[in-house]
């Protein structure tokens, strides 16, 4: 079985699980309590308010996603668009369980 293999069984693990707890018209009804989506931009352009961002190159289940030539000046322009350029980018984080 694949890494995607036991991602999407242990997920319709889950949902079947929550499935039988609450029914498809409940869900509705909680649903319909929600706010109404709100714009997250300001909040992110706020003075003390940190990004975890990732560029990412490689999938496990897809392979390669982009051809990526150097991540921290990708990682400087995104934060430039976000209004957050005076950021620095000195370290990198790599996850390496899935990715070869």
């Amino acid at each position: 079985m694949s890494v995607l293999d036991e991602i999407v069984t242990g997920v319709r693990e889950d949902l079947a699980q929550r499935m039988s707890q609450v029914s498809l018209e409940q869900l509705r009804e909680q649903i319909s309590q929600i706010d109404g989506a709100r714009d997250p931009m300001p909040q992110f352009r706020a003075p003390g308010l940190s990004v975890i961002a990732e560029v990412k190159r490689r999938s496990p289940s897809k392979g390669d996603l982009a051809s990526i030539v150097d991540p921290a000046a990708l990682a400087a322009q995104y934060a430039g668009r976000w209004g957050r350029s005076d950021q620095r980018f000195d370290r990198t984080a790599t996850v390496q369980r899935f990715i070869g």
